[in-house]
């Protein structure tokens, strides 16, 4: 084996050795962003730090699909819970459909 395959090897060994975040809501494994259980403007609005905000794992889509379903009212006064979220029969329909989807994993940048 020569070097250049040695080092690659050894790169793609330590990449894969990352442990997956899970998604809150559609359990998947990959990537994910940190979901502010209650949207940032609102919590700046109510006199909250940005670091006080609690946050989730969540995969772009189903976060993406919150934001574009839900508006920063309702996110902040409704479904600031997990619980809530799951709740809604709508995110119920949007996570039995987005399971069945491949999940596109990136590479991690540190």
């Amino acid at each position: 084996m020569g070097r250049k395959e040695r080092e690659q090897a050894s790169w793609i060994e330590d990449m894969q050795a990352e442990p997956l975040d899970t998604c809150v809501l559609c359990g998947r494994e990959g990537d994910m962003t940190d979901h502010h259980l209650v949207p940032k403007s609102q919590g700046r609005r109510q006199g909250v730090k940005l670091g006080e905000i609690p946050t989730v794992k969540m995969c772009a889509a189903c976060q993406g699909f919150l934001s574009k379903t839900f508006s920063n009212a309702q996110l902040a006064n409704e479904l600031n819970t997990v619980e809530a979220i799951r709740e809604r029969e709508e995110v119920q329909k949007f996570v039995k459909w987005v399971q069945k989807q491949p999940l596109t994993k990136g590479v991690r940048v540190h």
